[in-house]
């Protein structure tokens, strides 16, 4: 068991191929047949409200229920067919994304994509702290000078 535990945490994401969307039932997932591929790029992945507006170009027909959207950890050969590792799964409700999944529901694992979100906000708050300081100013104190009235 904790072999796999490295394995999982050192799989990288694979944003080169096309990644695969699986509807989710209850005793199997799917692939997903009106649209069976997506192009997920790591632009994509910069935060929730970015994410839910990439995936709202493509959800309008979808029915309600779980999606996973997955992507390629071991090509496949000849005989070997392609390893799919999920990138996030989403909850779609009257074509909109309703719910992003933090956790699996299997592993208790965060799906990778929370960890791009994560970079992406602290690289943010960084950039917004670096800004800070340099519109920061040193402030002077003022004194007050006392000025004798001439009588």
């Amino acid at each position: 068991m904790n072999l796999l535990n490295q394995m999982d945490d050192n799989i990288k994401v694979n944003f080169i191929k096309p990644m695969l969307v699986l509807k989710i039932r209850e005793a199997y997932k799917a692939p997903y047949h009106k649209n069976k591929y997506l192009r997920v790029s790591k632009e994509h992945c910069k935060s929730v409200a970015t994410f839910k507006k990439f995936m709202h170009q493509f959800t309008g027909n979808w029915s309600s229920g779980p999606y996973d959207v997955q992507f390629v950890i071991k090509e496949g050969g000849f005989m070997n067919q392609l390893s799919y590792s999920t990138l996030v799964r989403v909850d779609i409700l009257d074509g909109k994304v309703d719910k992003m999944v933090k956790d699996s529901p299997y592993s208790k694992k965060p799906y990778p994509i929370w960890k791009f979100i994560s970079e992406a906000r602290k690289k943010a708050k960084e950039l917004r702290e670096k800004e800070a300081k340099k519109k920061k100013t040193v402030k002077k104190k003022v004194t007050k000078k006392v000025v004798k009235k001439k009588k």
